[in-house]
């Protein structure tokens, strides 16, 4: 099926695919915020921009680094959009549940509840102090993927996405359960993650049925360790094949020692420039060629 356009209000227009990037650094120093610059030098061809907090959480009080980032990104015509850890709700699987921050509202409990006043506040947070700036919805992370026994897992993102279409009209929503879904999701956000992992994974991944007869913009993937322009090349096509609206490559990995993953630093400029034309068909001006055309 072929990819469906998508244009920087989300609708139809100009672009057959846009990159969506989880941008997990700050923007308080020089290379953090030069990277946000790259991005904003991207335009709508930048469809999806995460924007974290340091502590994987709002940045409170309202700090102007990140104010003008949201900013920035929001009159590039990319969709700037506050990071929201759901722990997938404490629900354990066999295991331990996630548990919420010591210093939040959830106490570092994990129970369902403790989780949803978490959730809500971070949501509330982020809209309070940079909805003026250029905030245009939230990324919930870390979400369930499975229906659960009489879509009890399910029903319970319901309640919460309910309450924030209520309090934030307009937010664009992503749900990111980094893996195949079950279609009892698919009309919950406005884009589902439905892969995040490495590119031999991608390789062979394939998406399920459903997925196929929804618009493009409805899905995003993930995909790192692709091993240079060649490879990246390669996973765009799949993702294409695939019916993706949104998709970012890069060539990083998790760290053997735990504390370095994929988006905490984009790919080199040649790799990035590269992934661009490859994604939305266009070519972006570098620093240098800005800096030179002044």
């Amino acid at each position: 099926m072929p990819v469906a356009l998508i244009g920087a209000d989300g609708g139809a227009g100009a672009l057959p695919q846009r990159v969506g990037v989880p941008a997990y650094w700050s923007p308080a120093t020089p290379d953090g915020r030069a990277m946000f610059e790259r991005l904003g030098r991207a335009g709508p061809a930048a469809g999806i921009v995460v924007v974290n907090g340091s502590r994987s959480a709002p940045e409170l009080p309202y700090d102007p680094h990140w104010g003008e980032v949201f900013t920035l990104l929001h009159r590039a015509r990319t969709r700037p959009i506050g990071y929201v850890d759901t722990g997938y709700l404490g629900l354990s699987f066999g295991g331990p549940g996630q548990v919420t921050r010591a210093d939040g509202p959830g106490r570092g409990l994990s129970a369902v509840d403790a989780w949803t006043a978490q959730i809500t506040r971070d949501v509330d947070d982020w809209y309070r102090a940079y909805g003026a700036a250029g905030l245009q919805g939230i990324f919930l992370d870390r979400t369930t993927a499975l229906c659960g026994p009489g879509d009890q897992y399910v029903d319970r993102y319901r309640v919460l996405v309910a309450r924030i279409r209520e309090r934030h009209p307009g937010a664009y929503l992503v749900m990111n359960p980094g893996r195949t879904t079950e279609p009892c999701y698919r009309d919950l956000a406005d884009t589902l993650v439905t892969f995040e992992g490495p590119y031999q994974d991608y390789l062979h991944w394939q998406p399920s049925g459903w997925e196929v007869h929804l618009p493009a913009e409805r899905f995003w993937h993930l995909v790192y360790a692709a091993p240079g322009p060649a490879g990246m090349r390669r996973a765009v096509a799949l993702s294409k094949g695939r019916n993706v609206g949104f998709v970012h490559l890069t060539d990083g990995s998790h760290t053997v020692d735990g504390l370095g993953h994929p988006w905490i630093s984009m790919p080199d400029e040649d790799y990035w420039r590269a992934e661009l034309r490859a994604v939305a068909g266009r070519a972006v001006p570098s620093a240098v060629d800005v800096a030179s055309s002044r």
